[in-house]
């Protein structure tokens, strides 16, 4: 199982950085195009909104998987090994518990956002 989390995370991580690399050429290419070429690449923001939101969430999986994720160490330093057992379980309940709560809200979201279509690409 964790050859295949791992070939996972590999191809996570590589689609994540090519999402990086496009978002940043679209960009240049889109001030190149207004400042030297006089014209405006309409739909360089669409698509640059879509891509930053697949960039964040492939990387926050694979940011997470490999415990890289932002934490704060120094308060759950300070208690005891038996304290310590106790906070993880707590903070991976929270954890789970946020998480369902994003899927139902996040559902929610995705249905009326479904209703908005992009201005340029004219797609939800």
């Amino acid at each position: 199982m964790k050859k295949v989390l791992d070939i996972l995370f590999n191809t996570l991580q590589t689609i994540a950085g090519i999402l990086f690399l496009f978002i940043f050429s679209i960009n240049v290419a889109g001030i190149i195009c207004r400042t030297f070429l006089n014209f405006s690449l309409l739909w360089v923001a669409d698509v640059n909104t879509l891509s930053t939101a697949w960039m964040l969430a492939l990387g926050m999986s694979f940011a997470i998987y490999k415990k890289s994720h932002l934490t704060i160490e120094i308060i759950k330093d300070k208690f005891p090994q038996n304290a310590k057992k106790i906070l993880e379980i707590v903070l991976t309940l929270i954890i789970i518990a946020f998480f369902v709560s994003l899927v139902f809200s996040g559902r929610e979201t995705v249905i009326m956002k479904m209703t908005i279509d992009f201005t340029v690409l004219g797609i939800p």
